[in-house]
């Protein structure tokens, strides 16, 4: 019980990350809209906001996965009471197979379940999971362009221009932009 304790902080843990990069995404994407607006001729082209993308429904749903769903779905749904909200969620995390997700809401639901010790693995890949898309945002342009080392913003500056299909050169980036790639050129 200890270990279901711990992977559940952790899984919490990671999915508040998860969801304050998703919201820090919105942020940076425009502030980089921005700054290479004079780089980027249609941004709506060039951005796409992958965030809303529907998940793909995971055909092989473990069937311990399920067995929690049913329980936590029988409480959790809106004509049994439940928050309409909340059972969306449960929904979404037993389409993605994420049996950490699932017991997480049957443990704040305070609905019992039991679970076996060949489970962990299972958990622990909802776990690694989350990791996945925690480094997938981390490694996007805008993020990278924001809190990157001037060597990765320029590796941005070569993603953009492989990108765009064009050549980017130093005189077409601000100063703000040369700045930020460690080029100092008030010599």
């Amino acid at each position: 019980m200890i270990n279901l304790k711990k992977l559940v902080y952790q899984y919490k843990y990671l999915k508040l990350d998860l969801e304050e990069l998703k919201e820090q995404h919105i942020e940076l994407t425009k502030q980089f809209e921005e700054e290479f607006s004079n780089i980027i001729d249609n941004r709506d082209e060039f951005f796409i906001d992958d965030t809303k993308k529907p998940k793909k429904k995971d055909k092989n749903t473990d069937e311990r996965v399920k067995d929690i769903y049913k329980k936590a779905a029988k409480q959790l749904h809106p004509d049994k009471g439940g928050n309409e909200e909340d059972f969306k969620e449960l929904n979404d995390r037993y389409k993605s197979n994420d049996l950490l997700g699932v017991i997480d809401m049957a443990v704040d639901n305070k609905i019992e379940f039991t679970y076996v010790e060949s489970d962990v693995e299972l958990m622990n890949n909802s776990v690694k999971t989350l990791e996945t898309q925690i480094d997938e945002y981390r490694n996007k342009l805008c993020y990278v362009w924001k809190f990157g080392t001037p060597m990765e913003r320029l590796n941005v500056i070569n993603t953009l221009a492989q990108h765009l299909g064009k050549r980017i050169d130093v005189k077409d980036l601000t100063e703000k932009q040369k700045k930020k790639l460690g080029l100092d050129l008030e010599k």
